[in-house]
C-alpha cells in the first residue's frame, strides 16, 4: 500500500463520515437560525425598541437554542454516520437516511415559517397547547389555510428554496465507500467509535444550560435578554418541545397579603346620576358587547392620529358613555371569557380552560344575576361549540346559548367563522325583544377576524381603496353596531339596559408604533353606556377586563359578595391596576408606573403615559418597591387560591371584615 501524501490525508479527512455529518448539521443550523431570524424581519413592529445591532446579537445568542433542535432532528444521521461498520456505505440505507434528513429538517423549518405568520396575530410563539386546540377544532378550515398561503405566498417560495438547499446538501454529502485496498484509513472503526461517543456527548451538552448545567428551557433566555425580546431567541420546534402543562408554584410566607379578591361592598359611589339613585326599583338589563380584535388604535375616540376614520358610530357612542383607558388581560381567544366573565386573568403559561386548574369552581357575575331571576344569554355567531364557548358560558351562569345553529340561515355565513356581524347583531336585538326581562346578555362579534371578509353586497366608502382588509372589517363592524343600536332603540327594553362595550384583545395589525409594544398591544375600549343612569365622562383611569364583573354588579345595584381578581370601577376606594402575563413576563401597572418581572426579579420600569414607546427603562434609576409588592401579593393570592381551588368566597371569607381588605 502506497504512503498517502499530506494533501491526500487532508482530503480523506474532509470526506470522512463524521465530517460529512458535520456539513449536514451545519446546514441545518444555518437554515434553522436564518428562518428564526425571519420572524424578527417580518414582525419587526413588535421589536421596534431594538436596534439592528442589538437584534443581530440576539440572533447569534439564539443559536444556543437552535443547537438542541439541530442535534434532535439529526439524531438518526448521527447514529448512522458514526456507526462503526461498513454497512453505512449501503446505498439503500443511505437513501433512507437522506429521506429522513430532508423531511425532518423541512418540518423543523416549516414550523418556523408557520410561526412567522402566527406571531403576527398572537404576538407569541406557537405552543403544544395551541396545536392541540386547533387539532380538535374545526375553526381552521381549508378556506383559511388557502387564504394564508395566498396572502403569504412569498414565504412559501422562500420555504421551498430552503428545502431545495437541504436536498442539495443531502446529495452532496452522501458516503462513498473507498475501493478495497486503496485509501483505506487505518483504525477506521476506532475513529468511528470515538466520533460516535463525541457526538452523543455533544448532543447531551447541547440540551443543557452552560450557566447552570441543567436542561435548557425558556427561562434560560433571562440570561440573554428581557422576556419581551425572547421570541427572537426561540425557534418554533424548541418552543413546542419546551411548552407543557406547567403547575403554579405556591407562595408561602414571603408576601403575606392584605389584598383580597373578595368583594363585599359593590355599592356604586361615583359616575352614577344623582337623580337615578333609590328611585327605580325594577332591575335593569345588561348587554355586554365584546368586539373581536378591535383595540384602541382602531378607534378615533382613543386614537386621534388615525389615518382614516373607521368607526364614526362607535366614536359618537363612546362620547356619550363613561369610558376608561381599557386594558385586556388576554391575548388569545381562550383567555377572553375567563377574564371578562369570571374575572380570572391568564397569569400562567397555560390558558385557564386548558390548564391543570380548569375544573376549579369559580365565581362569575352572571351566576349572581341568574340567582336573582335574570334570563342569562350568550350570543356568538360562530359554529356552536367553537373554542368551548358554550361550555364555559354555561359554567359562568349563562342558561341559553345562541349561535350559528340557532340563527338558522346559512345564507349569511361568511364561509369560515360564522354569521356575519351585521345580520347576527340585528338578530340578537330582535331576539332580546322576545326574552322576559330582566336579562343579562353577552354578544361576541367575529367579523373583524382574519381572513377579514365582508359581505359581497356591503358598500365600502371610496376612500377604502387604500385600506387594508382588516380596516375594512373594522368599518363593517362599526356599521353593524350602528344597525344593532338602531334596531335596539325601537325595543321596549332599550331604555332600561346597561350596555358595556369592550374588546377581547387589541388588533394584531398595527399601524402606530405606540400600539405595537407590550403596553399598547393590550389597549382596548372599555365603556358603559346607560343614559340617565351613568354619567357620560372620559375617565383616564385603567380598566382591565377582570374589572368588568364587579363593576357590572355595582352598576346594576347588585351588592352581593363576589370573588373577582379585578376591582369595582364605580367605587372611589378601589385602586386602578393592570396585570398580565406575556412571554415569561409578569406586568403590573398602578396607572403611573409599569413594572415587569419574571416573578422573582424586576427587570423593567416604565412610565407608559409619557413614554408610550417604552424606550426609557428606569429600572437602574428608579425603584418601585410598593408596586413590586402589589404584584407579588397579587401573584401569591392568585397562585395559592388557584392551587387550593378557592376561586369562590369561603366561609372564612364571608365573615372577614370588609374594611380589612383592599382591592388593587
Amino acid at each position: 500500500m502506497r504512503r498517502k501524501t499530506r494533501k491526500e490525508k487532508f482530503q480523506a479527512w474532509l470526506s470522512s463520515p463524521y465530517m460529512l455529518l458535520a456539513y449536514r448539521m451545519l446546514a441545518t443550523l444555518l437554515a434553522l437560525s436564518i428562518s428564526r431570524w425571519m420572524l424578527y424581519l417580518f414582525n419587526i413592529q413588535f421589536f421596534h425598541q431594538l436596534s439592528l445591532r442589538q437584534a443581530a446579537v440576539l440572533y447569534f445568542y439564539g443559536m444556543r437554542f437552535d443547537l438542541p433542535i439541530v442535534f434532535a432532528v439529526n439524531l438518526l444521521n448521527i447514529l448512522f454516520y458514526c456507526f462503526p461498520s461498513r454497512i453505512i456505505y449501503n446505498k439503500g440505507l443511505q437513501n433512507v437516511v437522506d429521506f429522513v434528513y430532508i423531511v425532518a429538517n423541512a418540518i423543523a423549518i416549516l414550523l418556523n415559517f408557520l410561526d412567522i405568520v402566527a406571531f403576527h396575530f398572537f404576538g407569541k410563539h406557537l405552543t403544544v397547547d395551541f396545536i392541540k386546540l386547533q387539532s380538535g377544532s374545526d375553526e381552521v378550515s381549508f378556506g383559511v389555510v388557502r387564504q394564508v398561503f395566498f396572502d403569504h405566498w412569498y414565504l412559501l417560495v422562500i420555504f421551498i428554496l430552503f428545502v431545495l438547499i437541504i436536498r442539495v446538501v443531502a446529495k452532496s454529502t452522501q458516503l462513498e465507500e473507498p475501493e478495497k485496498g486503496k485509501d483505506e484509513q487505518p483504525h477506521w472503526q476506532l475513529h468511528q467509535s470515538i466520533s460516535l461517543a463525541v457526538m452523543l456527548v455533544l448532543t447531551l451538552i447541547a440540551s443543557r444550560s452552560i450557566i447552570h448545567a441543567k436542561p435548557i428551557t425558556k427561562e434560560t433566555t433571562m440570561h440573554y435578554t428581557d422576556p419581551q425580546n425572547a421570541p427572537i431567541l426561540f425557534n418554533t420546534p424548541f418552543c413546542l418541545l419546551a411548552s407543557h402543562e406547567s403547575e403554579l408554584k405556591e407562595w408561602t410566607g414571603q408576601y403575606e397579603s392584605d389584598y383580597s379578591p373578595i368583594h363585599k361592598n359593590l355599592t356604586a359611589n361615583r359616575f352614577i346620576e344623582n337623580d337615578s339613585l333609590n328611585i327605580d326599583t325594577i332591575p335593569s338589563n345588561v348587554v355586554v358587547i365584546i368586539l373581536k380584535n378591535v383595540g384602541q388604535e382602531m378607534l378615533g375616540y382613543y386614537s386621534h392620529d388615525r389615518r382614516s376614520q373607521l368607526t364614526p358610530f362607535l366614536d359618537s357612542l363612546l362620547s356619550e358613555s363613561l369610558t376608561f383607558n381599557g386594558m385586556s388581560n388576554s391575548r388569545r381567544t381562550l383567555e377572553v371569557l375567563p377574564s371578562i366573565l369570571a374575572s380570572i386573568p391568564p397569569m400562567m403559561e397555560n390558558d385557564f380552560v386548558r390548564s391543570p386548574y380548569a375544573d376549579n369552581d369559580f365565581d362569575a357575575f352572571c351566576q349572581h344575576l341568574q340567582r336573582r331571576g335574570y334570563n342569562t344569554i350568550f350570543m356568538h355567531g360562530g359554529k356552536n361549540g367553537v373554542q368551548g364557548f358554550d361550555d364555559f358560558a354555561r359554567r359562568a351562569g349563562f342558561s341559553k346559548y345562541f349561535g350559528r345553529i340557532e340563527y338558522g340561515d346559512d345564507s349569511d355565513y361568511d364561509g369560515q367563522w360564522g354569521i356575519y356581524d351585521g345580520p347576527f347583531l340585528k338578530y340578537s336585538a330582535q331576539t332580546l325583544s322576545r326574552v322576559e326581562q330582566p336579562f343579562a346578555t353577552v354578544i361576541y362579534t367575529l367579523s373583524s377576524r382574519y381572513p377579514y371578509k365582508v359581505p359581497k353586497d356591503f358598500e365600502l366608502p371610496k376612500e377604502s381603496y387604500f385600506w387594508t382588509g382588516f380596516e375594512k372589517t373594522v368599518y363593517y363592524v362599526d356599521c353593524a353596531l350602528k344597525d344593532f343600536f338602531t334596531t335596539a332603540s325601537q325595543m321596549p327594553w332599550y331604555d332600561r339596559t346597561l350596555f358595556v362595550i369592550t374588546s377581547d384583545y387589541s388588533n394584531s395589525e398595527h399601524f402606530q408604533p405606540e400600539y405595537s409594544n407590550v403596553w399598547g398591544m393590550y389597549s382596548i375600549p372599555v365603556a358603559f353606556y346607560y343614559p340617565g343612569k351613568i354619567k357620560a365622562q372620559r375617565c383616564d383611569e385603567l380598566a382591565q377586563q377582570i374589572d368588568l364583573g364587579p363593576s357590572i354588579l355595582s352598576a346594576l345595584e347588585v351588592n352581593d359578595t363576589l370573588f373577582a381578581f379585578g376591582r369595582n370601577l364605580f367605587d372611589t376606594l378601589s385602586e386602578q391596576a393592570f396585570a398580565s402575563y406575556y412571554n415569561l413576563t409578569y406586568q403590573y401597572c398602578d396607572g403611573t408606573y409599569l413594572v415587569q418581572s419574571d416573578g422573582d426579579t424586576p427587570f423593567g420600569i416604565f412610565k407608559p403615559i409619557s413614554d408610550s414607546l417604552l424606550n426609557d427603562n428606569l429600572v437602574d434609576r428608579l425603584q418601585c418597591p410598593d408596586i413590586y409588592d402589589k404584584l407579588y401579593r397579587f401573584l401569591q393570592v392568585y397562585n395559592n387560591r388557584m392551587i387550593s381551588n378557592e376561586l369562590k368566597p369561603t366561609i372564612d371569607d364571608l365573615y372577614e371584615q370588609a374594611e380589612d381588605t383592599i382591592h388593587y
